[in-house]
């Protein structure tokens, strides 16, 4: 709205700034029209007529004017007339205009026309001089009004003025506020678009056409969110139908698994078997909750339970957890380089967990010959570093293309790289995944402030390496 508000605005200014122009042009123009030929009226007119009658004097064969007056260069004809009316002197005077004149004619032709002839008369010593030029050479005017009335009119110029300016704007501004409505309201229309809501623009006047594409886009974004709505839905019923439906008979199978594996012999094929069964079932239990927690944290569904996390304490719980049931074949070392584990975040240590128990999973599941795990904190450039590599297989290449970014549907996809990703991101911070001698993932976080979340007092643990072996 505020785009349009700023569009009439400039359009009324434009408006009231061309109409200011043409009027001082045409005042200009007027002013220049009326000096030119008044200045030229005078020089051709009245005052020559005078100069020419008051240079007549009288000769020994009647009347002459000076010989210098050259008045011919403004006056095709002239003539003296005596009070009597008769002609005195006369030169290029036509045939039809060479007789004696009556009272009535002469106050005919001084105020207007002499058989159409334009003239001009002025009185002198000796009659009337009648000065005439050609026909159709000039319009004359010969008008009276009271002097009442003239400075009525000449005082009501200004006033005129100002209502002639102010009708120029109030028309400027109704068709600008006509002519924006159209736009106003497709700009309402783009307003509610970015809003997610529908869109029914009239489709008339100036702006039928953008109407008519914002209704069109309008309907194919309820489309499109029609069928995301359905398939969301779709998805996350069949998620937590799989996950509830699941749930029971995963039970029973890790239960039995357990009772067959105590009750055989050791060292058994059959206690083997059972326990390779409780493997893939605790695998199964992984994978669903994986999915349900993906899925909530792609969605926002899953709440972030922020407190002050003291990342170097935290490290050192996280990783002996995980020895706790580490095989024979790994082996794990944690490094914190100080001043990482003074290091506090605000962060949900569950999901932090979670993510690096991935990380750690992923290392020994393919492993399964063994491997050295290595875990790293640092601080570098102002963000809290994780690091989590191994020395073994490393990640296939088609997975990290699929991290990468790629548009192949048909990409093989771990799904606990990818929850490490949406844990990271959901912290503000971002996970990267390479292969340098083994599989390397690290995560960033942006740091704000140090310290245990206790005490405030700051971790004095020296810097060094904590192996957990088997």
């Amino acid at each position: 709205m505020k785009t349009v508000s700023r569009m009439i605005f400039r359009y009324l200014l434009a408006a009231f700034g061309i109409a200011f122009l043409v009027l001082t042009v045409n005042g200009a123009l007027l002013i220049g029209v009326v000096l030119h030929y008044g200045a030229k009226g005078q020089q051709e007119g009245f005052f020559p007529v005078g100069k020419f009658a008051e240079s007549f004097t009288r000769t020994d064969d009647g009347f002459a004017p000076a010989p210098d007056m050259e008045w011919q260069k403004h006056f095709a004809w002239a003539m003296l007339l005596g009070d009597d009316g008769e002609i005195l002197w006369s030169e290029n005077l036509p045939e039809e205009l060479n007789h004696a004149y009556t009272v009535p004619e002469v106050a005919a032709f001084s105020r207007w026309y002499l058989k159409d002839y334009p003239v001009m008369a002025y009185r002198n010593d000796f009659g009337l001089l009648v000065a005439g030029k050609e026909q159709g050479s000039m319009t004359r005017f010969d008008f009276y009004m009271d002097n009442d009335i003239l400075y009525a009119l000449l005082s009501g110029v200004g006033p005129l003025l100002i209502v002639d300016l102010c009708l120029v704007v109030a028309i400027c501004l109704i068709l600008g506020w006509r002519g924006a409505k159209p736009l106003r309201e497709a700009a309402a229309g783009i307003g509610q678009l970015a809003e997610g809501k529908e869109v029914c623009l009239p489709q008339s006047g100036a702006a039928a056409e953008l109407a008519e594409k914002l209704n069109q886009t309008s309907r194919y974004l309820q489309k499109q969110n029609e069928l995301i709505r359905r398939r969301d839905t779709t998805r996350a019923n069949w998620i937590a139908g799989v996950s509830h439906d699941i749930r029971t008979p995963l039970a029973l199978i890790m239960g039995y698994g357990e009772q067959l594996a105590q009750q055989a012999p050791p060292q058994s094929e059959q206690q083997k078997k059972a326990a390779a069964i409780c493997t893939q079932s605790q695998k199964i239990k992984a994978l669903i909750e994986d999915l349900n927690l993906t899925f909530k944290l792609q969605y926002n569904a899953q709440p972030l339970r922020r407190t002050a996390a003291a990342m170097g304490a935290w490290l050192r719980q996280s990783v002996a957890d995980f020895c706790d049931s580490l095989g024979e074949n790994y082996s794990v070392g944690l490094q914190i380089r100080e001043p990482a584990g003074q290091t506090v975040l605000e962060a949900d240590r569950e999901l932090l967990t979670r993510a690096l128990d991935n990380l750690l999973n992923n290392s020994v599941r393919h492993n399964p010959g063994g491997c050295d795990i290595q875990v790293a904190a640092e601080l570098a450039d102002g963000r809290f570093v994780l690091t989590v590599r191994d020395n073994g297989a490393g990640y296939p290449e088609a997975v990290l293309r699929n991290h990468s970014g790629t548009d192949d549907p048909n990409a093989p996809h771990i799904l606990g790289l990818h929850l490490v990703q949406q844990i990271a991101t959901a912290h503000e911070g971002e996970a990267s995944f390479c292969n340098d001698g083994g599989a390397v993932a690290t995560l960033k976080f942006a740091v704000h402030w140090y310290g245990h979340a206790e005490t405030g007092q700051v971790d004095s643990e020296p810097d060094g390496l904590i192996l957990f072996p088997d």
